[in-house]
């Protein structure tokens, strides 16, 4: 498929792909903290994550349908808590069923993108304190240790932890996710936990992987929540002090987790601050997971509500079925922040859109990617993007009625039956030019602009 003037082409070798997570897509991951927290009735829609998508028996039509769209990346994650379902006892079975997916993945031709930690714990690890217990990031490293030596023959980047922010700031901050803490002195010890256990990781695995599949050198990076916050009002005094909060929120959001990454020293909102041995400068990419705009305003919820669809959007700007503001601008913009904050590759491993009709999503992908496109402009080093998610699947507490999958899955269907959406074809196609091209761009998302005045 040729390009013509016009087009928005991508760097040689950029890596197209999408992305998923253990336990939103495996099922049954029964001994887990998010499994138990589930039972209590507690998930939005009244599910619990029960067989999810089956992904765990599942994968090998996965897989063939990830090949058939000739997507060149592939993110998924593995469960703790089944390779480790009670202290000190590691399920070899679990593990080998692990090494058996992610080899036919690299068969395949697929490169793999692999998370070893998306937030959910082994339910014992919960039960004894979970990262506020002073063996945490002992027992973390054991897991680590054990699983790593097997798996390294097949996975291209590594990715520690996914969204660090969540655990500290939604489960015990604010309280939203289990272990559903509300205090201010928890986060804080959560937050200089992660950096200890993404540290430990990073080393773990430069020793115990010599090098990449491809014979280059070991990569090691965080999955990193990335918002566009910006105030509410344009301004006037309103806009002042919302600027301030805004400040505020982007370092409890991901500022202060980069500043440590960068300087191997963490400073609390308090003045206190924590040196962590071997933390500076661990990392050999950075993973930017970007949905929305927050826009910051003075009402009492502002930092008490984690669904950003809570947060007004200002006028004529189009939210998601998440409430979630579209704002490729911000994209662009975080994009630039990243390459001028990190001396690292970039690879986006989440962006997408909760959207049960799909043609929203369309409309999404290309403004995002034509955004993303200006930003590699600009001088940002991307070098691949991951599409948040490859199938439907359990959304957390949101549960199974939010929708973000290019294939289809309906969680009550007995067959779980796979139905690639047109974003699924559209996405195979810019994967196999390399671009987005007029003709892709007028066929699946119609009336829809791919000029970088749109992404400004």
């Amino acid at each position: 498929m040729g390009t013509m003037p016009g087009d928005l082409r991508f760097p040689d070798g950029f890596l197209w792909g999408a992305a998923t997570a253990g336990h939103q897509v495996e099922g049954n991951n029964i001994h887990s903290n998010w499994w138990q927290w589930e039972q209590l009735g507690l998930v939005d829609d009244g599910t619990t994550s029960g067989r999810a998508v089956d992904y765990w028996n599942r994968w090998p039509e996965d897989h063939a349908l990830v090949e058939d769209l000739g997507f060149g990346v592939f993110r998924l994650g593995i469960e703790w808590a089944r390779i480790e379902p009670a202290q000190g006892r590691f399920d070899e079975v679990a593990l080998a069923h692990y090494v058996e997916m992610i080899a036919d993945l690299s068969r395949r031709g697929v490169k793999v993108c692999l998370t070893l930690n998306h937030w959910v714990v082994p339910q014992w690890f919960a039960d004894n304190g979970d990262w506020l217990a002073k063996d945490a990031v002992a027992h973390w490293e054991r897991f680590i240790r054990f699983v790593v030596p097997s798996l390294a023959p097949y996975v291209d980047l590594w990715i520690t932890l996914n969204e660090p922010s969540v655990p500290y700031l939604v489960g015990n901050l604010i309280g939203y996710h289990p272990p559903m803490r509300r205090s201010p002195r928890s986060a804080h010890r959560v937050f200089v936990t992660l950096l200890r256990a993404h540290t430990v990781a990073y080393h773990a695995i430069h020793e115990l992987v010599p090098e990449a599949p491809d014979g280059g050198p070991t990569q090691v990076g965080v999955a990193t929540a990335y918002q566009f916050i910006e105030p509410y009002h344009t301004s006037g005094p309103a806009c002042s002090l919302e600027g301030a909060l805004c400040r505020l929120v982007r370092y409890c959001s991901f500022g202060a987790w980069d500043r440590a990454l960068q300087t191997g020293r963490y400073r609390s909102l308090t003045g206190r601050v924590c040196t962590i041995d071997g933390l500076a400068g661990s990392y050999d990419f950075v993973g930017v997971n970007y949905y929305t705009r927050v826009s910051v305003s003075l009402a009492p919820s502002t930092l008490a509500n984690v669904k950003s669809g809570e947060f007004a959007a200002p006028p004529g700007v189009p939210v998601t079925e998440m409430g979630w503001q579209v704002y490729p601008q911000g994209f662009r913009a975080i994009l630039n922040h990243v390459a001028a904050t990190f001396d690292a590759p970039i690879y986006v491993t989440e962006n997408g859109c909760c959207d049960s009709g799909d043609a929203d999503r369309r409309s999404y992908i290309v403004r995002h990617l034509a955004a993303m496109h200006a930003a590699i402009g600009d001088g940002a080093d991307v070098r691949g993007y991951m599409h948040w998610s490859f199938t439907d699947n359990f959304e957390w507490r949101e549960g199974f009625a939010k929708r973000f999958g290019m294939v289809r899955v309906d969680h009550d269907d007995p067959g779980l039956i796979r139905r690639p959406r047109d974003s699924a074809a559209m996405l195979s196609d810019i994967a196999a030019a390399n671009a987005i091209t007029s003709e892709i761009a007028s066929r699946y998302a119609p009336g829809v602009s791919t000029s970088s005045d749109t992404t400004e």
